[in-house]
């Protein structure tokens, strides 16, 4: 990341950024500036996609730094940014002034950094709040006009979040943002033909001050979806010109009435003329991709896969499971991408045999339908069961996890499903579903023994705020200890964590107990940039509100909660909860926490009768 590199070259030494953490159970913001501190052969082979979000190794020690430049903080400020306006005021945004303490060089260097693919809903939510609040930062009198606008800068990100709407709501604010800035207008362009919402009109005149052939290209993709034949053509005489290695220009044949191109023969990687629009001219054209083209690095591309019906159901599940998985689809998207796979033969009575071998898309998909056609309510206790079991940790807080709630909500917490009820009611807490996963609590606790239910404790103190009483903790950590190898020591360590950010009180012996004497986790374990950790503290004591949202952006990064080290977590939510975020606060450690809880389940086999 070039960016981030030039700011550790320009604002922090390397002996600055190889200091100590601070003291290790410090969460809250700092007083004062701290010391640094495979199926039967009649069956189609499974679409191979790897594992997403991939597994995240520890950072080394000096890593890349967002941090604030000391001459801006020096200088008068003059007049506020002019881009400051936004669709979120007051309490619906960051308050009244977000970016108070903070001018517009360093902000701009900080709304570059933020994360865009994360599985997060929480940190998606919070950055969308981020980027559509309302305020300015100050100006430091005499600056220099940046290389990009702020107001240009919020709307790319908001598109490459995947929120196009709420890019072009706030693009209609700034009218001037995006007249100079190529980039930003070509972000929103390609999220909303991700989406299928694309405007032309609109967002051809957008585009009307820029002279790359990405523009050309799309005005021939409108006239083609308009059935503009003789605009199309004219469109498709100039290219033909000016493009001919262009993948696009075969596709673009296509829609003149040409016959499609194999698929095979055009290349999917990221352009300079935009594979957002290449993938929605081939939806249109009824190109189909196929499953080992698919450009698995871009998230937003394997949605619009996702969405052409010329592609093979299992790639377009596969593709949808890895876009779903960083919120650029949804769970009932998901589940319609499920219900078009091919079953092949009995596979629907042999899901359990097939996910002992296969734990894929089209294994989730098979469990999917073997639940819609399935009528015996042990068979549905058992398929419910297999789809809980098959949701990566990481990913029960998003739309790959309400897909398997949306089988859950098939099934009643009832005594015939007290085997279930552990599992159901973790992953309705890390859904944020709070009454569904109160009844499936209150059922495991009926029905099984202390050992098999202690786990849920704290997911359901940080889930409800309720129940952390000491006597309450020391009976979960007393349970959780019987036996604990090391691992899980450090599980129960960062589940600690995670309870103290939520205002919890952990006695020193608590910590002590469960660590073996080595006492709280740190920050420097954790593998993070201690700059910027320290930057967080400071940000949220100086009641720096847009600063603290934004560095607790930065550091949970596009890992997000689930993935990360819960002491980074922990750190996160407790400055976001002193600034009044404790919502915010509360629901990443609702993520983080669902994902370290509790042991497998025992699932009974689906083709039981």
């Amino acid at each position: 990341m070039p960016l981030l590199a030039g700011l550790l070259a320009a604002g922090w030494s390397m002996a600055a950024a190889a200091q100590a953490f601070g003291p290790p159970v410090r969460l809250t913001p700092d007083a004062a500036v701290e010391a640094p501190v495979q199926s039967r052969p009649s069956a189609p082979p499974p679409v191979i996609v790897p594992a997403y979000p991939p597994a995240v190794t520890p950072p080394p020690a000096v890593s890349p730094v967002v941090a604030r430049p000391a001459p801006v903080a020096r200088e008068p400020l003059g007049a506020p940014d002019p881009d400051g306006a936004g669709l979120l005021d007051g309490l619906q945004g960051l308050g009244g002034d977000p970016w108070r303490g903070i001018g517009r060089a360093e902000l701009l260097l900080l709304i570059a950094a933020l994360p865009v693919d994360t599985p997060s809903p929480t940190v998606k939510a919070l950055e969308r709040r981020l980027l559509l609040s309302a305020g300015s930062p100050a100006v430091a009198t005499g600056e220099a006009p940046p290389p990009r606008r702020l107001g240009a800068l919020r709307i790319e990100k908001l598109a490459r979040l995947g929120d196009p709407a709420g890019a072009a709501e706030l693009a209609g604010r700034l009218p001037a943002a995006l007249a100079a800035d190529e980039p930003a207008a070509r972000a929103l362009t390609d999220a909303e033909l991700v989406r299928g919402g694309l405007d032309c009109p609109r967002a051809l005149a957008r585009g009307k001050s820029f002279t790359s052939a990405y523009w050309a290209k799309l005005g021939l993709f409108c006239r083609a979806r308009a059935g503009d034949r003789a605009g199309t053509d004219e469109a498709l005489a100039g290219l033909r010109d000016s493009r001919r290695s262009d993948p696009f220009l075969p596709v673009a044949e296509a829609l003149a009435g040409a016959a499609p191109p194999p698929a095979r023969s055009l290349s999917l990687q990221a352009d300079a003329d935009g594979l957002a629009l290449l993938l929605a001219a081939m939806r249109i054209a009824r190109i189909g991709v196929p499953p080992d083209r698919l450009p698995l690095e871009t998230l937003p591309a394997l949605a619009a896969i996702a969405t052409n019906p010329a592609t093979d159901p299992a790639t377009r599940a596969a593709a949808g499971e890895r876009a779903a998985a960083s919120l650029f689809l949804d769970a009932r998207q998901l589940q319609d991408l499920y219900a078009q796979v091919p079953a092949v033969g009995d596979e629907l009575l042999r899901v359990r045999d097939i996910a002992r071998r296969d734990r894929g898309a089209r294994t989730r998909a098979l469990v999917h339908q073997a639940m819609a056609a399935a009528m015996d309510g042990r068979r549905r206790v058992a398929l419910a069961a297999l789809a809980v079991e098959l949701v990566d940790p990481r990913l029960r807080a998003g739309p790959v996890g309400g897909a398997a709630a949306g089988l859950l909500d098939g099934v009643s917490p009832t005594g015939d499903a007290a085997a279930l009820a552990p599992a159901a009611a973790r992953l309705y807490y890390a859904q944020g579903r709070l009454d569904q996963a109160r009844r499936w609590h209150d059922l495991a606790l009926r029905s099984g023994r202390s050992a098999d239910t202690a786990w849920l404790w704290p997911l359901a103190v940080v889930a409800t705020g309720q129940g952390g009483d000491p006597g309450a903790l020391t009976a979960w950590l007393d349970e959780a200890l019987r036996g604990a190898d090391t691992p899980a020591r450090n599980r129960i360590a960062g589940q600690l964590a995670l309870l103290q950010a939520t205002g919890v009180a952990i006695p020193d012996e608590a910590w002590m107990t469960a660590t073996d004497g080595a006492g709280p986790p740190s920050g420097s374990e954790a593998g993070v940039d201690p700059a910027l950790w320290q930057r967080l503290g400071d940000a949220a004591a100086g009641g720096r509100i847009g600063e603290t949202v934004a560095v607790a952006l930065i550091l949970l990064g596009e890992a997000g909660p689930a993935t990360l080290p819960p002491v980074v977590t922990a750190r996160v939510a407790a400055n976001l909860k002193a600034v009044g975020l404790e919502p915010d606060a509360r629901a990443l450690v609702r993520e983080a926490m669902a994902a370290i809880t509790g042991p497998a389940i025992q699932v009974p086999n689906p083709t039981a009768e």
